[in-house]
């Protein structure tokens, strides 16, 4: 089996609070979304605070309309090509796009290919480990090619080198076409400013030092380095939520955060048994030592 990734880039409708869109992403559409047949891993990160002031190239655009603002990361893995077309064909993936109105001003979905999606460095990191998210665009003149390679030439090893990073993973999205995921009343099409060519998700124990090191990473860029590089766009992940793991809905995805909150400080592990979960929801989550309130 050749496993697969599909990535979404997502902004909040207008009229929404932040937190009640974070609410809402999680404890509801996520809580759907999780159902979806042939999910092996299913990951929400919720981007907060846009980092503007990087040592960057003149050419180098960091800015961008209100309009370009993402709110949410999703990662999906598959098993399998195969595996993706729950997502594609099942009720529930139906459900989830008329629930999209309701959530979504811009829903940017991605089925990548084989490949598409690389892990560069790993290591064990706490639980509050969340990081930072890093959309690279093209410049004009140049092609996909020659960005990817001088972000795996360059800003990898850089990174990797650092102690304080615990992991760097890349997403490569020109395999992906997000016109062909289509919701009434949503955005599904790219702009010139919503059009980028990779993600990075850079992982750090400390969100600080993290920053620290991302930003010594760019000073240290050549000029030659940026010559493929038109926009940089970097957002603080706020929170990291896992929905579904090992092919199954872990408790977060199952209950949502505020009841999985009410169970954990009532002391009630035994609302977390199996058999309770499968008597209410007709699965039970992965067998794993839980975590703090179960992400």
């Amino acid at each position: 089996m050749t496993p697969v990734t599909t990535l979404a880039l997502l902004s909040k409708k207008n009229d929404l609070s932040a937190r009640l869109f974070f609410r809402y992403w999680r404890d509801v559409h996520g809580v759907l979304a999780a159902r979806i047949p042939g999910f092996e891993t299913y990951t929400q990160f919720h981007l907060g605070a846009v980092v503007r002031n990087l040592a960057l190239p003149n050419h180098v655009s960091r800015s961008w309309p209100v309009a370009a603002r993402f709110h949410g990361l999703a990662e999906v893995g598959f098993l399998s090509p195969a595996a993706r077309e729950g997502l594609i064909n099942s009720k529930v993936a139906a459900l989830i796009q008329a629930d999209e109105r309701n959530l979504f001003k811009t829903s940017l979905l991605y089925n990548l290919e084989p490949g598409a999606s690389r892990s560069y460095h790993s290591r064990p990191a706490s639980a509050g480990s969340v990081g930072f998210v890093m959309l690279l665009g093209l410049r004009t003149g140049h092609n996909p090619r020659e960005l990817i390679d001088t972000v795996e030439r360059w800003l990898i090893p850089a990174l990797s080198a650092d102690p304080v990073i615990h992991g760097l993973h890349m997403h490569v999205l020109s395999s992906g076409d997000p016109s062909q995921w289509r919701t009434a009343g949503v955005d599904n099409q790219q702009s010139t400013a919503t059009t980028f060519e990779a993600v990075l998700r850079i992982e750090g124990l400390d969100s600080q030092l993290t920053l620290d090191s991302i930003k010594g990473a760019c000073a240290l860029g050549h000029p030659h380095d940026y010559e493929a590089l038109g926009r940089l766009h970097l957002y603080r992940i706020d929170d990291r939520h896992v929905m579904v793991e090992n092919g199954q809905p872990t408790h977060l995805g199952l209950r949502g955060l505020d009841a999985l909150q009410t169970i954990t400080l009532a002391g009630a592990d035994l609302q977390l048994q199996r058999a309770v979960t499968r008597t209410l929801y007709g699965t039970s989550p992965p067998a794993r030592k839980r975590k703090k309130m179960g992400v």
